[in-house]
């Protein structure tokens, strides 16, 4: 029998391929065409120039997709296409657009079914032109929005709208990129008389003020994921989530060289759960690294990267503290000389490491013995990506030894190449 005769070997058969080769697949035969044809559907590019080249067989097809992803001018026909012959789309993501209030409104009267919502640098998307429209859809969980430069001021950016997106829908995951919330305090979700079913919250370049953060992570308790990037985080900021996230299980702080080794210490002793944490270019000390492994033993990735002050002692404590340890990015942590790697205890995560950047650190490959620091990683079972400068890379120590582990990807690092 051929196997390839079977349909749900070929069907499955068929989900790995890319579209060129699933569109080259349904003229082998009518079998091969009736299993390509739903898959090559499922998820599809969309713009008002494919649209109008391609029109009858968009039409033929549109009760197959399930992902659609728009871009550039998507008006008037196109959206109408989407909000009427769609019927079974469950993500949608519209880029680069230009839409009005009328071709919001034939939108989001048509796609009642839709789980995932993402607006990427569309002109006319503020709080103001969806917050009520987006409570017409029951099935929305997850909502993206990116927002374009021309609608990131104030008056875009209402304090009701915003409490009404986050009370009138069901969101379990929430991005925000770009508005310009600090004049926001979300009082109407502080009144709010239930809990948010948030559980994963990113705030990129919002600005939002530490009011409004405290009533919106005080009413999620069940958020398990925070990003805030380019906010300004303070101290105070960290406070808010040590008083607030008990319960998080991934935090993102990247960057924010404003918070003091006293306020990471608290996130780490209040979030004890977490299993993934990037406070990579802070300005934190050895003593708050200490307090994460002394609280926080489930940690599976940690991205260090550019944290100029941590040195050998810290390095230490986590190696041989930290026995989940999946991922750990150490790139640009000048302070970490070779003492940090020359230590003879056996590292804690050698059974579960996996990913491992030790990059632009402070090691001097003319004239330190690697010995040491290449036993540490023999020792590691799992380990798969290994992040290195060239002239470590170079020494003969460790050229021996990444001769003689094939399975292990190292990458060579320039310095001038890492962001900071």
């Amino acid at each position: 029998m051929n196997p390839l005769q079977v349909p749900e070997l070929l069907n499955s058969i068929c989900h790995q391929l890319d579209r060129s080769s699933l569109l080259a697949a349904t003229q082998v035969s009518r079998d091969w065409h009736r299993i390509c044809i739903p898959i090559l559907w499922e998820s599809c590019p969309f713009s008002a120039e494919l649209y109008g080249a391609f029109h009858a067989d968009f039409d033929n097809h549109a009760k197959l997709i399930r992902h659609l992803d728009a871009e550039n001018r998507v008006i008037g026909s196109e959206m109408r296409f989407i909000a009427q012959q769609c019927t079974n789309l469950t993500s949608l993501t519209i880029q680069h657009c230009q839409v009005t209030p009328f071709s919001l409104d034939t939108l989001f009267d048509g796609i009642q079914r839709v789980h995932s919502l993402t607006f990427d640098l569309c002109r006319g998307v503020n709080s103001s032109s969806i917050a009520s429209r987006l409570t017409r859809l029951p099935m929305l969980t997850r909502l993206n929005i990116v927002v374009h430069t021309q609608e990131r001021g104030n008056g875009d950016w209402r304090e009701n709208d915003m409490a009404l997106i986050l009370t009138g829908c069901s969101l379990k995951y929430l991005k925000i990129v770009g508005p310009d919330l600090s004049h926001i305090h979300l009082l109407g979700v502080k009144r709010y008389a239930y809990p948010l079913p948030l559980v994963h919250l990113h705030l990129v370049s919002t600005f939002i003020s530490e009011t409004a953060l405290n009533n919106l992570l005080g009413k999620s308790p069940h958020l398990l994921t925070l990003i805030l990037l380019h906010n300004a985080n303070k101290n105070s900021t960290v406070q808010v989530i040590a008083d607030n996230c008990p319960n998080l299980r991934m935090l993102e702080l990247k960057n924010s060289k404003s918070i003091a080794t006293a306020a990471f210490d608290s996130v780490f002793k209040r979030c004890s759960r977490l299993t993934s944490l990037n406070i990579s270019y802070t300005l934190i000390y050895d003593a708050a690294i200490s307090a994460l492994t002394q609280n926080c033993p489930c940690l599976q990735v940690l991205d260090l990267s550019g944290c100029s002050r941590i040195t050998h002692v810290a390095f230490l404590e986590l190696m041989t503290t930290l026995a989940c340890l999946q991922q750990l990015c150490l790139g640009g942590c000048t302070r970490l000389k070779i003492e940090a790697f020359s230590g003879t205890t056996p590292w804690s995560s050698r059974q579960t490491l996996e990913v491992l950047d030790i990059s632009s650190v402070g090691i001097c490959a003319e004239s330190d013995s690697l010995d040491a620091l290449v036993n540490h990683l023999g020792s590691l079972r799992r380990l798969r990506h290994l992040y290195l400068d060239e002239a470590v890379s170079q020494h003969p120590v460790m050229g021996s030894f990444i001769a003689s582990t094939p399975k292990t990807d190292v990458s060579i690092i320039q310095p001038a190449a890492r962001p900071s």
